[in-house]
């Protein structure tokens, strides 16, 4: 059991000490001198040697520890509880079987582990394939006590990261071994993608580029765009994603889609609000793209032809109009594992964090210099008192 401080910066306030020894070396200086009769006959050649004495030492004192516990309340005192030694724990990340783990780790005396919900033991079922990764690393982390050891066993490929290489509190005996973790969004980065068009007769000629478009992400991605084009009074397909309207006014039906998550061109919208998305060659806004309750609109002031927007004769246009229907991408999620060993944290915070047993001292320093504020008053005021009679 030992004592830390979490601000120990507040320790400066201990240069007030100061304050209450001048309060008092100046209350001595006022005091008055009073002669005496028999002090003629003393020589003046010899005169009492001065020392420095406080006035009321039991009042300075008293004044100084109150300062002192101030000082100390403000560096943030923590009790830091004894952790009993554990044993080193191993955790064996999915898509590492078995024998590779153990050939990782071999004759090590641990705690064994998958990386999983609640950590189960190495010798029960494993994991599940699709984990977070990176969260399920950094909650290890932070139940582990400090000074424990942890070893992670993990496959040449991960996945289930958040775009941030972890920095954790312990140092991590990282282990790297053949394998891959599965891809939870394999599946769902290659899942067909219908394309709903609708048009009004006088937009008909817009279905040119929008259909070439479309061919020219099939040649990346084969078969995986579906082109739905139709005119206005066909209802939007329960499975759309993206949809182009192309005529003056979005009915309430179209407003509805997009505000439960679909992504929608839309032509003829002149007072559009939101950011500039398109511009051409003199800084003109092309289209505007603003959020909509869980989806977003891609607004074009005008029609979608070369006429009102030139990018439409541009080779990069299906790239452009693909990115503004996909909208941000995500974080990545895979990373080869040699990158992502973990960092440390600055290790002033890390050995404070994550401590459950830990308990402030704030309360009982606060409950400390108010009893002591009060005798302190108490104190001051007989003096005073003393002092007049």
């Amino acid at each position: 059991m030992s004592v830390a401080l979490l601000a120990p910066l507040g320790l400066v306030a201990l240069a007030a000490w100061a304050l209450p020894v001048l309060i008092h070396l100046v209350r001595r200086l006022e005091l008055s001198t009073t002669e005496f009769a028999a002090l003629r006959w003393v020589s003046e050649r010899v005169r009492p040697r001065r020392r420095l004495r406080f006035e009321r030492p039991w009042l300075l004192l008293l004044r100084l520890v109150l300062l002192a516990l101030l000082a100390l309340l403000l560096a943030r005192p923590i009790l830091l509880e004894a952790v009993a030694s554990t044993k080193p724990w191993v955790v064996v990340a999915p898509g590492v079987d078995r024998a590779s783990a153990l050939a990782a780790a071999p004759g090590l005396d641990a705690d064994w582990h998958w990386l999983g919900a609640g950590f189960p033991a190495f010798d029960g079922r494993p994991a599940s394939a699709d984990v977070p990764f990176a969260s399920l690393l950094r909650e290890l982390d932070a139940r582990q006590p400090a000074g424990a050891k942890i070893t992670v066993v993990v496959p040449e490929e991960l996945g289930g990261l958040d775009g941030e290489r972890p920095r954790l509190v312990h140092a991590i005996d990282w282990r790297v071994v053949s394998g891959r973790m599965a891809d939870a969004d394999a599946a769902a980065s290659t899942a067909p993608i219908r394309f709903a068009v609708r048009y009004a007769p006088e937009a008909q000629s817009s279905l040119v580029p929008l259909s070439a478009a479309v061919a020219a992400w099939n040649l990346r991605e084969p078969g995986r765009y579906l082109l739905d084009a139709r005119p206005l009074d066909v209802p939007i397909p329960a499975d759309a994603q993206w949809l182009a309207w192309l005529a003056p006014q979005a009915t309430p039906a179209v407003l509805a889609w997009i505000e439960r998550g679909g992504a929608a061109l839309l032509a003829y919208r002149p007072g559009a609000t939101g950011d500039a998305l398109w511009r051409d060659a003199r800084g003109r806004v092309l289209a505007r793209v603003e959020p909509s309750g869980q989806g977003r609109m891609i607004a074009l002031p005008g029609a979608l032809a070369p006429a009102a927007l030139p990018l439409l004769l541009d080779a990069d246009f299906p790239d452009r109009l693909h990115a503004a229907l996909r909208g941000p991408g995500a974080a990545p999620t895979r990373a080869r594992a040699d990158a992502m060993r973990p960092g440390r944290v600055d290790a002033a915070v890390g050995d404070l964090r994550g401590r459950e047993d830990d308990r402030p001292l704030d309360t009982w320093l606060a409950l400390a210099i108010a009893a002591l504020f009060l005798i302190e008053r108490i104190v001051a005021t007989r003096a005073r008192r003393d002092s007049s009679t």
